[in-house]
């Protein structure tokens, strides 16, 4: 059990690092595209091709340079959660109609009210669309990085057990993995609620 719940800590330490900072560089940067026309015709386009390729092959490349540590797995942990996070936030600041963003101007509100006061929270739902996703792919990206190259993690500790014929303890690592996951969606959810 020690082993486990310190197997627990890492991969919960890779998933929450890499989620989180997909959601810091992410937003921001859903954020730029949907203001600009320039982003949106030239990154845009080049994001959803990126999309469509399998994150985790990139995970032997990144290990390969970076070694086993923390780093490879975090990289390969923000690569799962950062586009749903990204495509998501260019729809969702999309979705506000031209007749209400006009109605705010002839209020007299000015860009920045506008944005907090309308842009903001009318997008917020379809943004936490995109975390909801992300946080559910984001300990599966962290397992799948350990089963190929990792010597600790939950993802390296079902690889062993199942080697060694112990399915008891690889359901263990499966039953934590996904309490894992579990926790991160929680607390998406509650943070979309409040």
């Amino acid at each position: 059990l020690p082993k486990l719940l310190y197997f627990s800590y890492i991969t919960g330490l890779e998933t929450l690092l890499g989620y989180v900072v997909a959601i810091i560089v992410g937003l921001p940067l859903g954020m730029a595209i949907a203001f600009s026309s320039v982003l949106r015709r030239t990154i845009y386009p080049f994001f959803v091709c990126l999309e469509m390729t399998p994150k985790i092959a990139f995970a032997p490349l990144f290990i390969s340079w970076l070694g086993f540590g923390l780093l490879p797995k975090v990289i390969i942990v923000f690569l799962v959660c950062f586009f749903p996070i990204v495509l998501n936030a260019i729809l969702a600041f999309n979705s506000l109609s031209e007749e209400l963003t006009r109605f705010c101007r002839s209020t007299g509100a000015g860009v920045w009210r506008t944005f907090l006061k309308v842009r903001l929270p009318a997008a917020m739902p379809q943004c936490f669309v995109g975390f909801k996703y992300a946080a559910i792919n984001a300990t599966v990206g962290a397992a799948i990085a350990e089963f190929i190259g990792s010597d600790q993690g939950l993802g390296f500790y079902i690889q062993i057990v199942t080697g060694n014929m112990r399915p008891d303890l690889a359901f263990a690592g499966i039953f934590f993995l996904t309490l894992i996951g579990l926790l991160l969606f929680g607390a998406v959810t509650l943070a979309e609620r409040l």
